[in-house]
């Protein structure tokens, strides 16, 4: 049964039906829409119309505070974090609060969510309310998007209908992302809200999660990214997963091509795509089982600059005529491929080169798995940098022929497309690019690694569980570390050894620390150029970690982590 996500708590509904699984217990509709009534009274007082709204932890409890300040009339601000550098310009548009954290929030009126047992409220339909959002794709400079709810609400319905042969199977949704931003809002909230689908609140974050949530439930729907579906498809030998995951919603960034294939043979189904953005809302989806080619929602229109780039139309958007700045090949009435976006587009030395083109083309390099090509810019020069990944022939190729001989011989593919002057004068070949919960690459980290001099190992037969990594590492000895330390007798400093254990525990445990504690540190033996070592990182407490270095027998290092902050 579906009901208007602007009009649920208006229309007639089913007191005991179950709406959430809130730490795997059931909350039924009757006591959600009381909830939601208690804290509309207590949000009617506040006399601002706009309130920011920063509840990061307590799912349950965000999603009655958000109904509730739509109901009382609110527009609603919606931070999918909060810092001291993004709260100035929050207070630009409001000084009103509504958080659960403790935290000190500065000039901000933070409401006392202590509400009086009242949940005599009349309802009404909040299409007119508005929300905000906040998106940076992946520059890191957040743009502030306004959007009226009827939009949302008009994507609901239309991907209610578009979905409705998976609604009928009457599935639990489960999800890897929050409800802070578009798509999380949409698919993880209101889609399961609206279509009377029970959604789990908790947010998986390991394959180990995910498995755990399959087993309890006998058919599922999986909202997610692109990051976690390719860091679990990463480990694919590692995981079984029960045969009851009828559909997966992917967004934030495209799907690489080898991860969807990889998502199908361990799910039985194609990831279903969408693309748009939190501007335009959704535009056009694809199953890449069925090929490379998007399909447009039929409420969008979609025509097409004098550059190809997507002008959109459509009830989901939240200005009409929307500019996009992605390029696209027509390849139908209502298909596309998409060819990049118009403002990767660079002058490099009076030449104008295509970052996705020369994406595409080392992806093309048989050694190359993933590679992320951007600009940097040190003495009013701008040059190409790149950031690549291997495939398993790569890494064995460089730890065979070095470095040094591999970015020749990358450097000799390019030249058949693109002009000397233009090509990467940075290369990093790291073992995961980063990416935000959004799956979408975080630039200021890319950045970071270009400016750093300290290159990552080549690291081989990785193994992940939710509390322990392990991997075979291989230090080149053409890396800067090994320069210098100690002249015509190289070994690994201690202090890399140690850089990398916190560089793991980020990457891979998403935990990050500039406070840190290294207790019961032993050294063993050097750790040579050339030589492979095998390094296993234990999580042995909420933030503790033990690690060594070794290989067969014989032991370099060991220690524990402690993360003060």
């Amino acid at each position: 049964m579906f009901t208007p996500i602007n009009r649920l708590f208006v229309e007639t509904q089913e007191n005991n039906r179950i709406v959430f699984y809130n730490a795997e217990k059931p909350v039924y509709f009757e006591k959600y829409k009381n909830d939601v009534a208690k804290y509309a009274n207590l949000f009617s007082k506040i006399q601002n119309d706009t309130v920011v709204m920063y509840i990061p932890d307590d799912l349950y409890f965000f999603y009655v505070c958000f109904m509730a300040a739509l109901q009382a009339g609110k527009d609603i601000i919606l931070p999918a974090l909060f810092t001291v550098q993004n709260s100035k310009s929050l207070l630009e548009m409001t000084n009103v609060l509504i958080t659960d954290k403790f935290d000190s929030f500065g000039d901000f009126n933070i409401i006392n969510l202590e509400c009086p047992d009242n949940h005599d409220w009349e309802f009404n339909d909040v299409s007119d309310r508005f929300l905000y959002f906040f998106t940076s794709g992946s520059t890191g400079t957040p743009k502030r998007i306004k959007k009226q709810f009827k939009m949302l609400a008009a994507e609901v319905a239309f991907h209610s209908q578009n979905q409705k042969h998976l609604i009928e199977q009457n599935p639990v949704s489960i999800s890897s992302v929050a409800p802070y931003h578009m798509y999380g809002l949409l698919w993880r909230f209101f889609f399961p809200l609206a279509n009377n689908i029970i959604a789990d609140l908790d947010i998986v974050f390991t394959p180990e999660e995910l498995q755990h949530k399959q087993s309890i439930y006998d058919k599922v729907l999986f909202a997610t990214t692109p990051s976690f579906l390719d860091g679990i498809t990463r480990y694919q030998n590692q995981y079984t997963f029960k045969n009851n995951c009828i559909g997966i919603y992917s967004s934030g960034s495209l799907l690489d091509t080898k991860t969807s294939a990889n998502a199908y043979k361990m799910f039985t189904v194609s990831p279903f795509e969408i693309f748009g953005s939190t501007e335009t809302g959704g535009v056009a989806s694809r199953q890449q089982i069925n090929g490379p080619e998007w399909t447009i929602f039929p409420p969008v229109n979609v025509t097409l600059t004098e550059n190809n780039e997507l002008l959109i139309e459509s009830d989901f958007s939240c200005a009409n005529p929307y500019l996009m700045s992605d390029i696209v090949e027509k390849t139908g009435e209502n298909t596309f491929l998409l060819k990049g976006r118009g403002d990767r587009m660079v002058k490099i030395a009076e030449e104008r080169v295509s970052l996705p083109e020369m994406e595409e083309k080392l992806c093309d390099y048989k050694y190359i798995e993933k590679s992320y090509v951007s600009t940097l810019t040190a003495k009013d020069r701008t040059v190409i940098c790149a950031a690549i990944t291997l495939n398993d022939s790569g890494k064995e190729y460089i730890i065979k022929n070095g470095r040094h001989q591999f970015i020749i011989e990358l450097k000799q593919h390019l030249l058949n497309y693109f002009p000397n002057v233009v090509l990467p004068r940075k290369i990093r070949i790291i073992n995961t690019i980063p990416v935000n919960i959004q799956g979408k690459y975080i630039k200021s980290d890319i950045t970071s690694m270009f400016e750093s001099n300290i290159a990552e190992p080549i690291m081989q037969n990785i193994t992940k569980t939710d509390s322990k990594f392990c991997a075979d590492l291989t230090f080149l000895k053409d890396s800067s570390y090994f320069s210098g330390h100690f002249p015509r007798h190289p070994i690994l400093p201690g202090v890399i050894q140690i850089h990398f254990v916190m560089l793991f525990i980020k990457q891979y445990f998403n935990m990050s620390a500039n406070d840190y504690h290294v207790l019961k540190l032993k050294f063993s033996n050097l750790i040579l150029p050339d030589t492979l070592v095998h390094f296993e990182l234990n999580r042995t407490g909420e933030k503790e970690f033990t690690f060594e270095y070794s290989y067969q027998e014989k032991k370099y290092s060991k220690g524990k982590i402690v993360i003060k902050a």
